[in-house]
């Protein structure tokens, strides 16, 4: 081993030390559709503590990981990490580009795919639908700017409390910014539920908005050009204020997957805090977003950079999110702690 890889894994390991498919999408919508039955307030998995602080990076069992990603620059800190973890672990990173959040779920819980992006809310989710679901890790967390409400001017939308009886496209039917655009609904004193929410990807929004088809849409930062380009004006910041710092993406995998494969995933988590610390480079967010993403000069000059997670999450980031679906939806309440997997005692 080099001196530069030894010196390498000990600032890592300084660091993560100091931070301290029908019948799939039924049972996925199922679960997501809210409620409290079958939840017990936290998930059965005592046994992971006891598998984490065991598991080895450095051996993985499996050496390939299978992923589906949003593709934008929320993706960098999974491209950044796959030459960490192919270099140091052995692990190889495969993905495809995904443009809906259930089916990536639904694909996750078929076990044609390893890990996905997804919110905190969708973890529960999908274990109070029967498929046992793991934190594995942070992936870009909120901040101003990141992710949007725009409208078009003359719609009759200009703050959130005119979102009330409205039809805005979103790329999930539930989650974190669905339960916040209906608690600030709820807050200026309209009807939370009167909001009509209908799944679409970012690419199709720009024409819904333009043909009337939908009255709002919720875009990513690396979205917003497109929206901007026919015409539509930000109505709502849903990282800014009280819910910046959030995580607006984990990674999740799957409770059996993780038993069959610790050693496996402690490496992606070793992987992608250093490819989170990586991501957080301008330098190299922008080459990402030029050789990946295939963005032009123009483009990458005023895209935003997401905020990385480089280490573990605190309590606070991972509970914050499911304790407004208990607010806003009636859900049980639930410690979403107990799903996450905790980091290898090194990498």
């Amino acid at each position: 081993m080099s001196t530069s890889t030894k010196s390498r894994r000990a600032g890592r390991a300084s660091r993560l030390a100091s931070v301290g498919v029908a019948a799939l999408s039924a049972i996925i919508l199922s679960a997501c559709a809210g409620g409290s039955g079958g939840s017990t307030g936290a998930a059965d998995t005592s046994s992971i503590a006891a598998i984490a602080a065991k598991a080895d990076p450095h051996a993985p069992e499996a050496t390939t990981i299978r992923g589906a990603l949003w593709q934008g620059p929320i993706s960098a800190q999974w491209f950044l990490g796959a030459d960490v973890a192919k270099q140091d672990y052995g692990v190889t990173f495969s993905s495809d580009w995904m443009t809906d959040a259930t089916v990536g779920r639904a694909q996750l819980a078929a076990g044609e795919i390893d890990i996905v992006p997804g919110s905190t809310i969708g973890a529960v989710q999908l274990s109070q639908g029967g498929v046992d679901t793991l934190i594995v890790a942070g992936n870009y967390t909120s901040q101003p700017g990141e992710q949007l409400v725009y409208a078009m001017p003359g719609s009759g939308i200009n703050s959130v409390a005119d979102l009330a009886g409205k039809t805005i496209a979103m790329t999930a039917l539930t989650g974190s910014h669905p339960n916040r655009l209906r608690l600030e609904i709820k807050d200026a004193g309209g009807d939370p539920a009167s909001l009509n929410i209908v799944a679409s990807t970012y690419a199709d929004m720009p024409a819904q908005l333009q043909s009337g088809v939908v009255d709002a849409v919720s875009v990513a930062a690396f979205a917003i050009p497109a929206v901007e380009a026919v015409g539509a004006v930000k109505i709502f910041d849903l990282g800014a204020g009280k819910y910046s710092g959030r995580p607006e993406n984990v990674w999740l995998t799957t409770k059996k997957f993780y038993e069959a494969n610790p050693n496996t995933i402690a490496a992606f988590q070793c992987a992608v805090a250093e490819g989170g610390r990586l991501a957080n480079d301008r330098a190299n967010m922008e080459k990402f977003m030029a050789d990946v993403l295939g963005y032009k000069p123009a483009v990458i000059a005023v895209s935003q950079s997401p905020i990385s997670v480089e280490g573990p999450l605190s309590q606070q980031q991972i509970q914050a999110d499911w304790d407004d679906d208990v607010a806003i939806n009636g859900d049980a309440p639930f410690d979403v702690s107990s799903l996450v997997i905790p980091y290898p005692p090194s990498c």
